[in-house]
């Protein structure tokens, strides 16, 4: 990827992000955070709250964050590659990722969390031993699951014998478990191993995680292991190894998976150089395949209202409780209606953001969902 098509790819980007932010109505998740957070999503989704008369209203924190971490990812991304080529490469398919766009573009803890851990791995290649205990004492405050960082470093420093940040390490983990809440395995024990592997689908699309599944394991068997790689590798054992127990809550554990995404173009240039240009067709064209399906399925997120008009189950459609609630909002409009009685909270609260309020007794007539 050249220069100049990184960057035009990069303002359409950017234009695609703003348009998604602005036309989907709020969520139930971001309408709950909206009325009920007390901590930082709360700020953040108030910080232009009735600004702009549209999404940007709540998300527009959420945006930026978004945007700052494909530079973030970019700028790590020449730790591992010499020619900025392989750097737009590997930040297109950072930028594209479907998690990624999602969590640039809804209210979520999530994109906070990759800012800092891409600012801790930058850090950390310039030897910032100051930063990076900023750094960890910011994802202290900031993510409740951060105990799953502190845990893959511990082990990273132990096997690099670093005594200092090795004892850091294990003091913000003793921490994160005991007043931050750490991670929730409590509950009655229920296999959800089937569920979160859809999750990972979902985050990175179909054929991206397969391949991002094989680095992984490549990396752990033949080749040298770095911090990122320790980082990703222990958040994504750990999801796994709590799903055969528990529902996992994907915003603990995609931060921390999904910045590896640079070792998957990693390894597939270092399979590529090693063969002999008559053998590489078939692995160039496994690329195609794989770049094809990812953009597909970004173009089905950014573009997805007119999927509303293929599906005769509307519930079918993923964004469905994005619109229902606005929906309901227009009909009530037109009949003159100010309330409306939710079965569901977080649809109340959806219903709250656009002026309408839960039924009263005295309120005739009620419409229940």
């Amino acid at each position: 990827m050249t220069n100049r098509q990184f960057y035009i790819f990069i303002f359409l980007y950017t234009i695609a992000l703003f348009y998604l932010a602005i036309e989907l109505p709020i969520g139930p998740n971001e309408a709950k955070v909206f009325y009920t957070d007390t901590k930082l999503l709360h700020y953040a989704t108030h910080l232009c709250s009735d600004f702009f008369g549209n999404g940007l209203d709540f998300r527009l924190p959420f945006l930026i964050f978004g945007l700052l971490n494909i530079y973030l990812f970019f700028v790590m991304s020449k730790i591992y590659f010499k020619q900025d080529s392989q750097s737009y490469l590997a930040t297109t398919i950072f930028a594209l990722l479907p998690g990624i766009i999602t969590a640039s573009v809804i209210v979520n803890i999530a994109v906070f969390v990759i800012t800092l851990v891409l600012g801790f791995i930058i850090l950390h290649a310039n030897r910032q031993i100051v930063g990076e205990g900023v750094v960890m004492l910011l994802l202290l405050f900031v993510h409740d699951a951060s105990v799953i960082f502190f845990i893959s470093l511990s082990i990273y420093f132990a096997f690099k014998r670093d005594s200092k940040l090795f004892g850091i390490s294990i003091l913000l983990t003793a921490i994160s478990l005991l007043y931050f809440n750490g991670l929730d395995i409590g509950g009655k024990p229920k296999g959800k191993f089937l569920e979160l592997l859809g999750l990972y689908v979902a985050l990175f699309s179909p054929l991206v995680f397969i391949y991002f599944f094989y680095a992984l394991y490549r990396i752990w068997l033949r080749e040298k292991k770095d911090i990122l790689w320790y980082i990703s590798f222990t958040a994504f054992v750990l999801s796994i190894l709590l799903s055969l127990r528990q529902q996992v809550i994907m915003t603990d554990f995609a931060p921390y998976v999904i910045v590896a995404v640079v070792l998957m173009v990693v390894v597939y240039n270092k399979t590529l150089l090693v063969r002999l240009p008559q053998f590489q067709k078939g692995y160039r064209l496994g690329y195609k395949i794989v770049m094809g399906s990812l953009i597909f399925s970004s173009l089905i997120i950014i573009f997805h209202k007119p999927l509303f008009y293929l599906l005769k189950d509307k519930t079918e459609h993923f964004a469905y409780p994005f619109y229902k609630p606005y929906w309901i909002k227009l009909e009530l409009s037109n009949i003159g209606q100010n309330c409306y009685t939710a079965k569901r909270k977080k649809i109340q609260y959806q219903l709250k953001y656009y002026g309408i309020n839960e039924c009263k007794d005295t309120d005739v007539p009620k419409i229940h969902n």
